[in-house]
């Protein structure tokens, strides 16, 4: 795969207490890599078209991701040089996105799930079976702490990780802490409900993926990149 050129957006970078205010409508969606036009191809355009009442993306599966987030996703995965890791699957939303991309970019990637409930791990496997190139993706029902530290025990390596696994605090930072020996340097993680108002709200004491992976990834491991809608990427560096 040839190389592109990277732009980073190390300005959308908010402090938790500016995630307070809720801003995830106000983070539009930015490249980070380059092509022509605003969009990589028509499946990435059409992310946006359909939309729920509440501003989230409309494919016919129950999630919740906001245009920014999903086309985000879209060329992350499209893009990635590597096979792509997500943490938590849901009912195979965020999973359909990257199948579509992986199917559009022609490259023979894999894309491995994992999510610790048994029920939604199966909606998610049975949606994506079904659409062309779903044979890519495995699912498997585990924790996301121990998957990345057994995924990083068999050398497994990745170019894009998508994390959505829990909005907790304990959760978040365990999963960044390890996140590094399965990304291989030069790849990228998008953490979902990064910019999210709950992170800081007193109304909801369980939520803290912001200060997870803030606290969670080194920095000379990790290197902000960019948040678009409520979804913040970073880029992995670093020799090891």
């Amino acid at each position: 795969m040839r190389h592109h050129a990277l732009a980073r957006h190390e300005d959308t970078l908010l402090s938790l207490k500016q995630t307070g205010t809720d801003m995830r409508f106000e983070m539009p969606f930015q490249k980070t890599y380059a092509y022509d036009g605003a969009f990589i191809d028509d499946a990435h355009r059409l992310l946006g078209e359909r939309l729920h009442e509440t501003g989230m993306i409309d494919l016919g599966i129950e999630g919740w991701l906001l245009p920014a987030d999903a086309y985000k996703l879209y060329e992350m995965a499209y893009f990635s040089p590597g096979d792509i890791l997500e943490l938590g699957s849901y009912r195979g939303l965020s999973a359909t996105v990257m199948n579509r991309a992986c199917t559009a970019n022609g490259r023979a990637q894999v894309i491995v799930s994992i999510d610790l409930d048994a029920h939604a791990l199966e909606l998610a496997r049975s949606q994506v079976r079904g659409q062309a190139g779903g044979e890519r993706a495995h699912f498997f029902a585990a924790d996301a702490e121990a998957a990345v530290r057994n995924l990083a025990a068999a050398k497994r390596q990745f170019g894009f990780a998508f994390v959505d696994h829990s909005h907790q605090y304990d959760h978040v930072f365990g999963v960044c802490a390890q996140l590094h020996r399965v990304v291989e340097i030069g790849g990228f993680a998008l953490f979902h409900d990064f910019n999210d108002p709950r992170n800081i709200a007193e109304s909801a004491p369980h939520y803290g993926v912001y200060q997870g992976v803030m606290d969670g990834l080194r920095p000379d491991r990790w290197e902000f990149w960019g948040i678009y809608g409520c979804s913040g990427l970073f880029h992995r560096i670093g020799l090891c």
